[in-house]
């Protein structure tokens, strides 16, 4: 445990009736809530044991979600085919006909390539490139 030292210091007066109010409503003691102030100001991480316990529980929760959902910034469903035309589709019929749009849009709704990757402008082009796609895709948009 790191040694503390003592401070002493003044408070102008119409701090002094706030700074005692926000104390009391904290349920803690003057030496922990200007503690916990100093912390904030200087960004600095809490060092009290729950504050530590929060903190390691949070970073295992985003460590268990990659884990389920596969690789960071890999989406979590694999390819398919349908659902990707679909979104395709209505995204054109939106207006919106950009690779980078749909590649976003096909990423947000947790479909992976073919090729288990995270989509994006290029990989998009190439695949509305492949005549099957390509010709699976204005079927949709003609009916």
């Amino acid at each position: 445990m790191s040694k503390s030292l003592s401070v002493t210091f003044r408070v102008p007066a119409e701090l002094s009736g706030v700074f005692n109010s926000a104390v009391n409503e904290s349920s803690t003691d003057k030496t922990a809530w200007l503690i916990d102030a100093v912390r904030q100001k200087l960004n600095l991480p809490d060092s009290t044991p729950d504050n530590r316990l929060l903190a390691l529980v949070e970073r295992m929760e985003a460590a268990a979600a990659a884990l389920a959902g596969g690789k960071q910034g890999i989406p979590p469903q694999p390819y398919n085919e349908a659902a990707v035309l679909q979104i395709v589709a209505d995204t054109i019929r939106e207006g919106l006909d950009n690779g980078r749009i749909i590649a976003e849009r096909l990423n947000d709704a947790g479909y992976q390539t073919k090729a288990g990757k995270a989509w994006d402008k290029d990989i998009y082009s190439g695949w509305k490139r492949q005549g099957v796609n390509a010709d699976k895709l204005k079927t949709i948009l003609a009916g």
